[in-house]
């Protein structure tokens, strides 16, 4: 079993969410009672996040940027965050909300904060089904981002963005004999054949590095047919562009 660890480095065992109104996590829960604040957990993906702040003149006519936690998986060290821009710019105008969702994490080998527009709706989708488990939002994304089942997302192999998904039989399509492509700009795919589908690269026997070596290169677990599968993103507001691989 996996054990949490609170900010003073306390085993507190698995987590559980408490989720407010929005169904964003208010708080993270131990089995022995310890309880982990959602700022916590914010602070440490700071890197990857765009300042808050409050800016409202004597008119109320202004500016604010805040931040809430809606997932996290502390075995991948991820995180799901809204990111929520309020804004009014008249004299008793309306208040408006524009609201993006980002995962959030660090790559692997250099440490550089990354951070990717996500669906809401997955999100929102996997909360619903699993809102105690702080890991449902991630893996909700997750799902999204490669288009895969949770089987897949489970046995699948991540470089940065690329998730390498084993596949039964032989995709449809030419084999087109090759050593090399790649795929998301700075990812090299290597097998002995492959296959582009409509929405996959499949490659046989393949293995991935990256160029800008970020990530640590990945290898097919077992012999066949992979599709290589790059993650969709949404298209946010400014202050949730996409950052890092």
């Amino acid at each position: 079993m996996h054990i949490e660890h609170n900010a003073s480095g306390h085993a507190i065992g698995p987590l559980v969410a408490t989720r407010g109104v929005y169904d964003e996590i208010t708080a993270l829960e131990g089995t022995d009672g310890s309880r982990i604040e959602p700022h916590t957990i914010i602070r440490r993906y700071q890197a990857a996040l765009p300042e808050t702040f409050v800016s409202f003149d004597a008119k109320q006519r202004g500016d604010a940027l805040n931040l809430d936690l809606y997932g996290y998986d502390d075995v991948q060290d991820v995180a799901v965050i809204q990111v929520r821009h309020a804004f009014r710019r008249y004299r008793n105008g309306f208040m408006n909300v524009h609201k993006d969702y980002v995962l959030v994490g660090f790559n692997e080998i250099t440490g550089a904060a990354f951070r990717h527009p996500i669906s809401a709706q997955s999100v929102r989708a996997a909360i619903r089904t699993a809102g105690a488990n702080p890991k449902s939002g991630v893996r909700g994304a997750q799902r999204w981002m490669w288009r895969v089942t949770d089987k897949q997302l489970e046995a699948g192999i991540r470089q940065g963005d690329i998730l390498l998904v084993k596949e039964r039989g032989t995709p449809k399509g030419e084999c087109v004999e090759g050593t090399e492509a790649t795929v998301a700009a700075t990812h090299l795919v290597k097998a002995r054949c492959f296959i582009r589908g409509p929405k996959h690269l499949f490659a046989l026997d393949p293995a991935i590095y990256h160029t800008k070596g970020q990530h640590d290169a990945i290898y097919a677990d077992s012999d066949g047919w992979h599709s290589v599968r790059v993650a969709d993103e949404t298209t946010p507001w400014n202050w949730s562009i996409r950052l890092g691989d």
